[in-house]
């Protein structure tokens, strides 16, 4: 199976470097967070998921129907996210659009029905209305929540790859092929992207990427069923949009600060709107020290899940 792993970094690696060349999917952004702005390229995600989606298909036939849902709604989140980034759709309307992203697990549930896995939510079996609402609900909700951590670069794809790595353990301690498959191509993937996106940013993820592995990091917990890291993992995820519900329609604001030139970012809100702005007054902090508090707080908050679940895996 390693032999998967590194045909997916080597894969996407090649492919984002042919975008970043290109100029991503065509769209640029001003980066906010240098003492000179600059033009950053936008779309590295295409790449992660396209090679996910193909190696998932090309190698994982003997995980039966299963596997032809989940690249579906791969195919569909990554075409929601394309139309976002490039024509742009109001955030209100992103939830309910990205319930379209479940119809192939529906249509595949459908089609295999008890072939599937199991829907059970810590022990409790909860039959249709599993497929019918939990899934769809799920997909929707972490592929559109899964990137109000971002902005800054390597954090949201960093992010995304402490939460893979996590899988990845967690399968290898199971023993569950699937999850290893699936876990360990998207960790492989994500980390030739990270190289990319890293500080200074070649180029960006996008929501043509973000939607999507939300989305494929909300499903694997509950195909492997372990769910009980959820919550953990994406704590500050549904902080983030706690304080933005709470904020957004009282005042315009952003994740990003003020750059004096010597790079130091300082909060021009005064008080704290985001999770960003915290880090932000720490005192004396940069966009790659501001990385690397969101990563640290992250890998400590996986490894939280991990004893979290273990516990719950050896005693219930």
């Amino acid at each position: 199976m390693w032999e998967y792993f590194l045909l997916s970094f080597i894969l996407t690696a090649i492919f984002v470097f042919a975008l970043w060349k290109k100029g991503g999917i065509g769209k640029w952004v001003i980066d906010p967070n240098k003492p000179i702005p600059r033009k950053v390229p936008v779309g590295g995600g295409l790449a992660v998921i396209i090679i996910i989606s193909i190696l998932y298909i090309t190698f994982g036939f003997s995980y039966g129907v299963s596997i032809f849902g989940i690249v579906g709604m791969l195919l569909v989140a990554l075409i929601i996210g394309l139309y976002d980034d490039l024509k742009g759709i109001r955030k209100w309307k992103k939830v309910p659009i990205l319930l379209i992203a479940s119809i192939p697990i529906l249509i595949t549930y459908f089609y295999a029905g008890t072939n599937l896995w199991a829907p059970t939510i810590l022990g409790i079996n909860f039959s249709l209305f599993y497929w019918i609402f939990i899934i769809p609900i799920v997909i929707a909700g972490f592929a559109n929540g899964g990137n109000v951590i971002a902005g800054y670069d390597g954090m949201e794809t960093g992010i995304y790859t402490l939460m893979a790595l996590l899988y990845l353990f967690i399968g290898f301690v199971e023993k569950n092929e699937f999850i290893i498959f699936l876990s360990g191509i998207l960790f492989f993937s994500l980390l030739a992207m990270l190289i990319f996106n890293w500080y200074p940013s070649k180029i960006l993820l996008g929501n043509v990427g973000s939607f999507a592995l939300g989305a494929i990091l909300g499903l694997i917990p509950l195909i492997g069923h372990f769910e009980i890291v959820l919550p953990i993992i994406f704590l500050p995820h549904l902080i983030e949009v706690y304080l933005q519900l709470k904020y957004t329609r009282k005042y315009n604001y952003d994740v990003f600060g003020e750059v004096d030139e010597k790079g130091v970012i300082h909060n021009k809100y005064g008080d704290i709107k985001s999770i960003i702005h915290w880090l932000i007054s720490w005192g004396n902090m940069n966009e790659k020290k501001i990385t690397l508090a969101m990563l640290g707080i992250e890998s400590i908050l996986c490894i939280v899940a991990f004893f979290s679940w273990y516990a719950f895996y050896i005693f219930v």
